[in-house]
Parts: C-alpha cells; structure tokens; sequence
C-alpha cells in the first residue's frame, strides 16, 4: 500500500526544484552584464521510484514515482570556444600594441607637413642654392647657417621624440609584467577556492567565471598555454615560464618579456624594435650624407688645399697632367674639371676656403655634441665656430695672394655649388635599414617614409581582421554562455507555471488528507 503522504513529498520536492531554478535564474538575470559571467542551468532528474508496496510483493503493476531532484547547478561554457578566443587574443595584443606603435612613428615623422624633415633638408639645400648665387652676401650666409641649425635642430627633436618612446615603451612593459603577475596570483587563490569547493562535489561556478575571465585577460598580455587537473586548479605558461602551479606563482621577469611570443609584452618588445630600426635608418641617413664617401666634380681653377688624388686626368695651371690615381700637391691650380671622392658634406666643405683673413681650409660643417666619430639623429650640430661667425663657411675653391696672406676670391662660389650638387648626388647607404641602398638622400628618404607607410598599413590591417576574428569569436561563446533575457524570462513563465501548479497538487492532496482524517466516519453520529 502507498505512504499517506507520498502526495505530499513528491509536490514539496517540485516546489523545492522550481525555487532553485527560479533562484538560479535570477542570479542569471542579475549578472546579464557582469564580465565573464556564464549563463547557469539547474539539472534536475526524477528521483529513484518505490514499489507499490504489499504484504509479500508488489500488488499493483509498475513502480511509483518520488518526484523530482537537483542534480547539479552547472554554467554553460565551451571550453574549445575558449581556446580559440584566448590563442587569437594573445595575436590581438600584439597588433593592438604595434598599431599604436606604428601611428606615434608616423607622428614623430611628421610626414609630409611643413615642420618635418624633408622639408627642413628642402630649405637647407635652397639656402646653399642661394649662397652659391652670391658667396659674399651675409644674409645668405646667415641663411645656411639657420638652415643647418633648424636641420639638427629637427633631427634632434626626432630622436628626443623617439628616445620618449623607448622609455614609455619600457615602462609599459614593467607595467604589463606587474599586471601579468597580479593576475597570476589571482588565479592561484581561484585554484585553492575551487578545489576546496568542488572536494564536496559542488560545483564552483562563479569562481570558475572569475579564473576564466583572468585567463582571458592574461592572454592578452601575453602568450600563455593552460591545463586542469582532477582537482579543478589549472597550471599556466607564459612566455616559458610555468606562472601558475596549483597554488603557487612563478613571477614574470623583465627576461621573461623578452621570452615573450604573443600578447602585449611581445607587442612592445616587437615596438622596440621598431622604433630602433627608425633610429637606424635616419642615423644611417645622417652619417652618409655627412661622412660617407661620395664622388664630386670639381670646376676647372680649383686651387687644392691638401693633397688630393682624382678620378680622372687633371691638368693643372703650369701644364703638367696627372694620371688618375695619382696624388695633385697642395696648392695646385686646377684648369680642368677634376673628379674625387670626399667623405661627404664634411670633407667637400673642408676643401673650401672661407672669408676669413688670412683665408682658412679645412673646418668641418658639421660636429658630433659627443665628440664621436659617428653622426646620428642625436648629436649632429654645425660647427659652434660657424655659428658665431658665418665668415667661416667655405664657399670658394679659389684665392689670392694679398700682402703675403692668402685671401679669398670673394665671387667664387665653386665648393658652395658643389655642395649643393649634393643634393642630387647619389649616394651608398648601409645596407638592410632600408629597400633603397644607393641614390640621394631625398630617395633615401622617401623610401624611409615609404617602409614606415607601408608597415603600418599592414599593421592596422592585421589589427582590424585579428579584432575581427576575436569579436566573431566572443559572439560564438556568448551564444553558449550569455545570458539572454528573452530567453530568461521564458524560462521564468515556465518554471512560475510549474511551481504553481505543484502547489495546487499540494493544496489538492492536504484537501484530499483533510477529507479522510477530519471528515470521514462522521456519518449518522
């Protein structure tokens, strides 16, 4: 025979089934826009029926049913979904990093504007065009000499620009180790948090929302590979360092950064390289156009100021020809054209004769601030005694004797025309700055500028498909994990509909109770 209040417990385990899933859907509703929060279901099964019972056996067919039970209250998660998000997040970071990277370059370059480099070495060149019109005109003196300090000047300011750079890029990658570190020992405290809840067979789902999320974020900062073990606590890698272990943490290091192959770290790691390969290159700029060798002609009456040895035959004033290769002496007057090698804008400048009295050879344009031999970006500077005394820029091949002291030929303006030849002299680069090698300092220049265009075009592509690939990601495990209201509050109708109507089961079995306990056995009393 049948418990007399079997009605009753199989109603109050319905009432008590759809109270959890009615709670667990509010706690669903209440994180609709919480990060990381994944979506929770209450399973629940029949529970385990009982024979109908009797005397010996079982009187009546079948077996009878005890209602309804909570299983577990699990979140929806896909864990291959997550992998996939958490591999292109760490792609994602770095092409966040290099993308912000790249745009500050092409800020510091400035162009093409007025203010930038290319047009700062327009202005020099002119300025040289101009003394070469009238080599004795103070005003164009004082041109070249503010021209070359608005060059160095500019040229500096880059490198300032890019110096500021390194370092906020250093610090950026303390700050993202000190994140990654923070992050690390949040995640051991999780582990020990689920391992001890999960010990009685609960599940930790809120905790684990809270380690999933730190794990998304930890991708972005750098490469990391994760696995879990049966007590529920994950061991994590980053950058080949085994971070997480259980519940102990092996910080990173500024070594571990450089270790790095994906996330922000590498990111940044990859930016320093950028930013020196920029510094290269206009340093291998600079240094060519100053120093490196370069072949010039020089016009016929060109007095020598040292000796020097040409390219071709030269004829000088008294008749004699020198083979090519040969050395012509000092003092010697040139009646032809004559082809050389000089070490660049210096060492065409320094064959020249300037204005002063008695007439001097042989001063450098420009100097290093550091006294290196080695221009760059950094310590080019003209001559502090051409700025204090424009008098001193070479501009003639030519002088005279006056009063026994040599003095220059004030309308010659042979070394001042050949200097600006430069502009258009090619030249050789170092090889591997950039896709150019030989050809002016304007060709090499473009290329410079081209390079950087065209990386940084290819970075904001690749930082728009990763961003892309990672929201189309983020969409796919928010179909499984998100919360949906509509879908919610469906659930709320039903699981409401289901507790009301075991309620009325149960107020319909207390009736039929009271019927046989309060009522029966009362007749002809």
């Amino acid at each position: 025979m049948t418990s007399t209040f079997h009605g009753l417990e199989t109603s109050k385990r319905a009432l008590f089934v759809n109270t959890t899933a009615m709670q667990t859907l509010g706690q669903n509703i209440a994180n609709v826009n919480t990060e990381g929060y994944s979506r929770q279901r209450v399973n629940t099964s029949a529970t385990n029926p009982i024979w109908q019972m009797g005397m010996t056996k079982s009187q009546m067919p079948g077996q009878l049913g005890t209602g309804v039970q909570v299983d577990s209250i699990t979140r929806m998660r896909d864990s291959f979904l997550d992998t996939q998000y958490r591999r292109e997040n760490q792609s994602l970071g770095v092409y966040n990093i290099l993308n912000t990277t790249m745009t500050s370059l092409q800020n510091i370059l400035n162009e093409p504007s007025d203010n930038g480099i290319s047009n700062v070495m327009n202005d020099f060149w002119d300025s040289w065009e101009a003394l070469n019109r009238d080599p004795s005109l103070l005003s164009a003196r004082v041109a070249v000499s503010g021209a070359a300090q608005n060059l160095t000047d500019t040229l500096k300011h880059v490198g300032d620009s890019l110096t500021n750079l390194e370092n906020d890029t250093n610090s950026n990658i303390d700050k993202k180790i000190l994140e990654a570190n923070n992050i690390a020992d949040n995640i051991a405290k999780l582990n020990v948090l689920i391992r001890d809840n999960e010990a009685f067979g609960d599940h930790a789902n809120d905790y684990r929302d809270q380690r999933d999320l730190l794990l998304d974020n930890l991708s972005n900062l750098v490469n990391i590979t994760y696995s879990e073990d049966d007590t529920g606590m994950v061991t994590v890698t980053a950058a080949g360092v085994d971070l997480v272990s259980g519940d102990g943490v092996t910080p990173l290091t500024a070594e571990s950064a450089q270790a790095a192959t994906g996330g922000e770290l590498y990111g940044y790691t990859q930016s320093l390289a950028e930013i020196g390969s920029l510094r290269n290159q206009l340093n291998g700029m600079v240094n060519t156009l100053v120093s490196a060798p370069v072949t010039v002609t020089l016009a016929n009456g060109y007095v020598t100021s040292t000796n020097i040895t040409a390219l071709n035959d030269v004829t000088l004033s008294n008749g004699t020809t020198i083979p090519a290769g040969q050395n012509i002496p000092a003092g010697s007057t040139i009646t032809s054209e004559m082809k050389i090698q000089v070490n660049g804008f210096n060492g065409l400048h320094q064959l020249g004769y300037n204005l002063q009295n008695p007439a001097e050879t042989g001063l450098s344009f420009f100097t290093t601030t550091d006294g290196s031999g080695t221009f760059t970006i950094d310590n080019i500077a003209v001559n502090p005694d051409i700025v204090k005394n424009t008098n001193k820029i070479a501009a003639s091949s030519k002088f005279e004797v006056v009063g026994g002291a040599n003095q220059t030929i004030k309308g010659n303006s042979d070394i001042a025309n050949a200097l600006a030849s430069l502009r258009d002299a090619s030249f050789t680069f170092p090889s591997n700055l950039t896709s150019l090698t030989q050809g002016t300092t304007d060709d090499y220049f473009r290329a410079l500028t081209s390079d950087l265009g065209i990386k940084a075009s290819n970075t904001t592509r690749n930082q728009e498909n990763q961003q892309d690939m990672v929201d189309t990601l983020q969409m796919s495990r928010q179909s499984v994990s998100g919360v949906n209201m509509d879908e919610e509050l469906s659930d709320m109708i039903r699981f409401q509909q289901a507790y009301n109507a075991a309620a009325r089961a149960m107020t319909t079995v207390d009736e039929m109770l009271d019927r046989v306990i309060n009522q029966m056995g009362t007749v002809g009393r």
